[in-house]
């Protein structure tokens, strides 16, 4: 059985609010949040030659996995899926987007270069069983059409909309339905 040491379990924290973070879609690095629960521990910072960041490969534990997608009535109205469906392969590039965002399921919105190709255009492209150029297209087009976004020097694809490819509410939302529950329950009491 391991013994975990005070190092470890730093670095562990900290790999869960880089990913927590990371998850509600701050820009951040891993070696920042290091440090500051370095700090929090007394310890002092370290620099970024001496610390592995291992973040990169983002799995379904680090994210929250969705096991499902709502594919809205408006799906199609939105501008950049119009935008893809004018172009000459459009049809085939909507398409595929559809089979990303269901890959993004597994880590929250993002696609994470997993070092089974040689690039993220190699793994998307075995994920999706199409060739590299087309793959390689499909992210430029995405990108310029605002549909994704790569980040960490394009080792990551998120796709912007996710959330409302989820369901996942924001604050206001949630408050609102809490407020309805507390006014039905309130109502059915009395």
């Amino acid at each position: 059985m391991a013994v975990l040491t005070e190092n470890d379990i730093i670095n562990e924290d900290a790999r869960k609010r880089f990913n927590k973070q990371r998850q509600v879609g701050e820009n951040c690095k891993f070696i920042d949040v290091l440090n500051q629960v370095r700090s929090e521990h007394g310890l002092p910072p370290i620099h970024e030659d001496n610390v592995v960041d291992d973040t990169k490969e983002l799995t379904k534990d680090d994210k929250q996995a969705y096991f499902w997608w709502k594919f809205k009535h408006d799906f199609f109205d939105d501008i950049g899926i119009k935008r893809l469906s004018k172009l000459p392969k459009g049809d085939t590039f909507i398409l595929l987007y559809i089979k990303l965002i269901t890959l993004a399921l597994k880590c929250n919105g993002y696609i994470c270069y997993e070092g089974i190709g040689i690039s993220l255009n190699e793994e998307i492209s075995l994920h999706l069983d199409r060739d590299i150029e087309e793959c390689t297209e499909l992210i430029e087009v995405l990108e310029k059409y605002n549909l994704i976004t790569l980040i960490d020097d394009n080792e990551t694809i998120y796709i912007k909309s996710f959330n409302t490819y989820t369901g996942v509410d924001d604050a206001k939302t949630r408050m609102r339905n809490s407020r309805e529950r507390n006014k039905q329950q309130k109502n059915a009491l009395s």
